[in-house]
């Protein structure tokens, strides 16, 4: 059976990846600390919190270095919601933390929210519109998946591909860069095409 690694960071949601995973048939194992001897193709950093406190919490034990090698190393790496926020720069959520810095952005808190009278955090299902790539396979365009955040990013390097969403404006909810690759939503919580997107991850 193939192992995939969780990392473990102080971030909920840990169960429905793990439950995800072993209904594909594959075995999650948990990453309390990094672990420099056993090399995983496939890594998974998922997110359900604060990113200022996440992202302490990465560095604290020592999983930015362990990351940033991964990626050298050509392994894929999934972000799920604030882990996704993580693979960037920064985020007004975070102070003065930074992320883990493999793609270039910032997180803003969404701008609508007087004008269009929308409550924050954005939770439910929401359609993605994606670029046909890999990750996409047997996934219909505009598809639903599930989110729950209050912040976003609109503006991203060139070269990187991405997928969009709309709540109440359009953002970036799906980015793929060489072997990064990060979902705002919550693909082991989107049903049929959640787990399709976590097969497809898991094939890379």
């Amino acid at each position: 059976m193939k192992q995939v690694a969780i990392i473990n960071y102080g971030a909920g949601n840990l169960a429905s990846v793990v439950n995800a995973l072993e209904f594909l048939d594959y075995k999650a194992i948990i990453l309390n600390k990094p672990e420099k001897n056993i090399n995983f193709s496939h890594i998974i950093l998922p997110g359900v919190g604060a990113f200022g406190q996440l992202a302490k919490n990465l560095n604290h034990l020592g999983f930015n270095d362990y990351l940033s090698e991964n990626k050298e190393k050509g392994n894929f790496i999934l972000g799920i919601c604030v882990g996704m926020q993580l693979l960037f720069k920064n985020s007004d959520e975070g102070n003065d933390q930074e992320g883990l810095k493999l793609i270039d952005g910032k997180f803003k808190l969404f701008e609508f929210i007087d004008q269009k009278k929308l409550p924050l955090p954005h939770i439910g299902f929401s359609k993605v519109k994606h670029n046909n790539g890999n990750m996409w396979k047997d996934i219909p365009n505009n598809s639903y998946f599930y989110f729950i955040h209050s912040y976003k990013i609109s503006k991203i390097p060139k070269g990187v591909k991405f997928g969009t969403s709309n709540y109440g404006e359009q953002f970036i909810s799906f980015v793929e860069h060489d072997n990064i690759i990060g979902s705002q939503f919550h693909p082991e919580k989107s049903h049929k095409h959640g787990i399709k997107f976590l097969s497809n991850f898991l094939n890379l």
